[in-house]
């Protein structure tokens, strides 16, 4: 496997999201208990982001019926593509997060006929090899950015609101095919996670109906633009079916596609198995 292709494959676990891990010896609870206020409390500013926020989580489902949800769980497949636009590897994980009352996460799949897991309590983040815990600082790292990560992505708008956001309302802009779009760039303050200050966001909505049709990522060393296929209505919630992430320069011009995310048999507040977050089982 050639180098470019091995970034591919971990490029998604490099987009590190706020409350991201840098530091294993400083990461036992950081940004915890805001995330923990966030299935509970809406925190907007009074101002034009803060209204074109509240409109598109209005659009999803609205604010009740996102706080009363206590877990959520789908299976994600992840198709990888190279420079060409050659498929590469596909992978298929399934995800369960415990939303209430605090967050966990558990994601396990099979890849060379290894069965994987990685599990995240809230505290910290291990990954398992055929039932054997892999140890290794970058190893525990990339378990709790791939977990937390993902739970951030799935449960946008709803995760704009988390104490520490900055929302800035940068007018209307225009994507592909003249889509005409609210431009939100986020970013967080200091102490809202490991990200903060390394990543900023921008989240494009419908200018009419508020609906997320893209973002637009600096993660630092390089870009991504992610467009928003596909939605699926479930428990009055509309959630995110399908996902393209394009590589992609500073004026977002569209390099080629890098990932599609495709979320199947997504499912709010079913019964999880007694311990399935615990840490050493």
């Amino acid at each position: 496997m050639n180098k470019q292709v091995i970034i591919l494959l971990i490029l998604p676990f490099l987009l590190v999201i706020v409350n991201c891990k840098n530091d294993s010896k400083t990461t036992s609870k950081m940004g915890i208990d805001k995330v923990d206020e966030t299935v509970i409390t809406m925190n907007l500013p009074d101002n034009d982001a803060g209204d074109i926020i509240q409109k598109a989580i209005n659009f999803s489902g609205g604010w009740e019926q996102w706080a009363n949800k206590k877990n959520l769980s789908y299976t994600k497949k992840i198709t990888y593509f190279d420079s060409l636009e050659n498929k590469i590897r596909e992978v298929k994980q399934l995800h369960q997060y415990q939303l209430k009352p605090n967050l966990k996460m558990r994601i396990s799949w099979e890849q060379d006929g290894n069965l994987y897991e990685i599990r995240n309590n809230g505290e910290q983040a291990l990954k398992f090899k055929n039932g054997e815990v892999l140890s290794g600082e970058e190893i525990n790292n990339s378990a709790w950015n791939s977990s937390y990560g993902s739970h951030y992505v799935m449960c946008i708008p709803f995760k704009l609101t988390d104490p520490g956001t900055i929302l800035t309302y940068e007018g209307l802009d225009t994507l592909a095919a003249n889509h005409v779009v609210h431009s939100i760039k986020v970013i967080y303050e200091k102490g809202a996670g490991s990200a903060a200050g390394m990543h900023t966001w921008w989240y494009y909505f419908d200018n009419h109906n508020y609906k997320l049709i893209a973002n637009f990522l600096d993660y630092g060393n390089g870009f991504s633009y992610t467009q928003y296929e596909s939605f699926k209505e479930v428990a009055n919630i509309k959630i995110n079916q399908q996902r393209k992430s394009y590589r992609t320069n500073k004026n977002r011009d569209l390099l080629y596609i890098g990932t599609v995310y495709t979320n199947e048999n997504i499912q709010f507040d079913t019964t999880f198995e007694e311990g399935l977050f615990d840490m050493n089982n």
